[in-house]
């Protein structure tokens, strides 16, 4: 068996404090507190960065999406400038030539009925064309780059995944 003395702790001394100690402590206590005021200061600086940074990444968003409107008021309007000066080109000559061939037709078959049917179809053909390029034009107009920049501007998510992108080539 173990002497209970010897099983004990040994004993600890008094912690002294930074007034007993003199100079050294206090030196080293200002040395620490400098360097974290130097921190925070440095802290401050890269949050007025960052914060810099978004407020231009803002201002782009906006010029962008001002170049944008500007661009789409402009392709609506010639849009429907072209859809008014093609439509009456396009009526003129479809008309002539609906005439042209409803006549072959009437000549051909010497019947009333498979013109008129044929023209109908012809004209329907037509309409499903036009229809699908005016969609197709319209389909120009809008905002996907101010879209693009607001979710960069906006998700962190996207510009984590991004930068890992970029990593991984």
């Amino acid at each position: 068996m173990q002497n209970r003395a010897q099983s004990e702790a040994p004993e600890q001394r008094p912690v002294q404090h930074a007034e007993s100690t003199g100079q050294p402590a206090s030196a080293a206590q200002n040395k620490v507190v400098d360097q974290a005021i130097e921190q925070l200061a440095e802290i401050a600086a890269l949050s007025s960065s960052v914060k810099q940074a978004y407020i231009n990444q803002l201002n782009l968003a906006g010029k962008i999406a001002t170049a944008e409107w500007q661009l789409t008021g402009r392709s609506l309007i010639i849009a429907a400038a072209l859809v008014v000066c093609f439509g009456t080109g396009i009526t003129l000559f479809w008309g002539s030539i609906l005439l042209l061939l409803g006549y072959l037709l009437f000549q051909l078959s010497g019947s009333l009925l498979i013109t008129a049917s044929a023209l109908v179809v012809l004209q329907f053909v037509l309409l499903i064309w036009c229809w699908r390029s005016l969609s197709y034009v319209l389909s120009q107009a809008g905002f996907s780059k101010t879209w693009q920049q607001l979710r960069l501007l906006f998700s962190t998510q996207h510009s984590a995944n991004k930068q890992q992108e970029d990593q991984q080539c």
